[in-house]
């Protein structure tokens, strides 16, 4: 159970949950037992687990990650820069997304939101989630943040009070001399390490959640649930193409590099980080383009590589606000500007603060649309997908991490 579920094993069951699902019909039993039903449990279960650990994820994640920072050192001057550099990338990465997920609009057809042709508004209210939409303002978002019960808001998921508190605590434990704060440190270094192990004990499930909740899904599906999914999935790789193809080239004109010779240098790093998934096991390949292929100052790169891998995560970003967008239109929610500028606010708050944590964009995703009041059912067909996108998330992250060493660095003197 400590090996997450490889991506092969999780399309292999998400082919099998999508044949199950054509041939299963609603009332279809087995053993007196209805198939639907059982596929419908075992959803819920996957999900509600999934839910059980985030917020101690998130809360030991962030306090830990921040108060590991020894301020003198790590933001030195080049420090503050990379830091500057990645918000200011993951920041346009998150507009680029809201761009055109409202452009393209996935999850309405003929102006509606699709919720019922995807089997999802079954068991949710539309008229009461559009409600409770329409009586967010800029003054509930605010009382969320300072609740002023902790614990109440703690035990009752309240994200925005949460990550607050968490990024507060973690810069007063960073900045705290007493000896005694060390053990305060250890805490929590040991509870993100728990949590960590317990979130892969979940993923461990992840194929047999994917199939019971794609099974369930397919079984409701009409021709023009197809529609929506690849015009989802084609949304999220025009944002993510238009960020390296568009966004990051620009940047790089900017600061006077060659364009082509850097994703030339870069394309055997690119190919790890597509193959992988990950941006932490790519690390070496990266590290070996930027310095012998591209010429820049191996200390730089040894600061900036490692540290963008673990903050940087502008692929990360964009998908989390095109699928939480996606998600409110086809429950039929117009999102107004608040609650958009709050998506994009926790976009790039949770795409740093679950950054190395597996399946991060999903968790972020549960907590975004914890935040705005929206179901989590529809995760299921995210979660479908996400594997399959996530390959070009990564290499988009680890892109970003090579541009801020062309952005920052000099290259060595032959």
């Amino acid at each position: 159970m400590d090996k997450t579920p490889s991506s092969k094993i999780i399309f292999f069951f998400l082919f099998l949950g999508f044949l199950a699902g054509l041939f299963i019909n609603i009332g279809d039993s087995f053993l007196g037992i209805n198939l639907y039903n059982i596929l419908d449990l075992v959803g819920k279960i996957f999900l509600n687990s999934l839910k059980m650990i985030v917020v101690p994820l998130i809360m030991s994640s962030l306090i830990y990650n921040i108060s590991s920072f020894s301020s003198a050192d790590d933001l030195s001057n080049i420090g503050i820069k990379t830091i500057v550099f990645y918000l200011i990338t993951s920041f346009s990465a998150v507009i680029i997304g809201i761009t055109v997920v409202n452009f393209i609009e996935p999850g309405l057809i003929n102006g509606s939101g699709a919720a019922n042709i995807v089997g999802l508004s079954a068991n949710h209210n539309i008229s009461e989630i559009i409600n409770s939409q329409d009586s967010y303002s800029l003054n509930s978002f605010l009382l969320s943040i300072f609740s002023g019960n902790m614990f109440y808001s703690i035990a009752n998921g309240n994200m925005l009070f949460i990550i607050f508190f968490s990024v507060i605590f973690g810069l007063a434990l960073r900045s705290s001399t007493s000896n005694s704060i060390n053990t305060v440190k250890n805490f929590w270094e040991g509870a993100y390490l728990v949590f960590l192990k317990i979130m892969s004990y979940i993923l461990f499930f992840t194929p047999y959640g994917v199939f019971c909740l794609v099974a369930k899904a397919t079984i409701n599906f009409s021709p023009d649930s197809y529609i929506i999914l690849l015009s989802f999935f084609s949304t999220v790789i025009i944002g993510l193409m238009l960020h390296v193809f568009v966004f990051y080239p620009l940047v790089l004109f900017i600061f006077k590099r060659n364009i082509l010779d850097h994703f030339k240098g870069m394309s055997s790093a690119l190919l790890m980080a597509f193959s992988s998934s990950s941006s932490l096991a790519t690390i070496p390949v990266t590290t070996k383009c930027l310095i012998s292929k591209l010429g820049y100052k191996e200390e730089h790169v040894n600061f900036i590589i490692p540290f963008g891998a673990t903050i940087n995560m502008d692929g990360t970003a964009l998908f989390e606000c095109v699928a939480v967008i996606f998600i409110a239109q086809l429950y039929g929610v117009d999102l107004s500007y608040i609650d958009q500028f709050l998506i994009l606010s926790l976009a790039l708050i949770t795409s740093i603060g679950v950054a190395g944590i597996p399946s991060a964009s999903f968790v972020a995703i549960i907590v975004i649309l914890s935040s705005v009041g929206l179901p989590l059912e529809a995760v299921g067909i995210i979660l479908g997908i996400d594997r399959v996108l996530d390959m070009l998330r990564t290499s988009v992250n680890v892109f970003g991490d090579s541009c801020c060493v062309s952005a920052l660095s000099s290259k060595e003197q032959n």
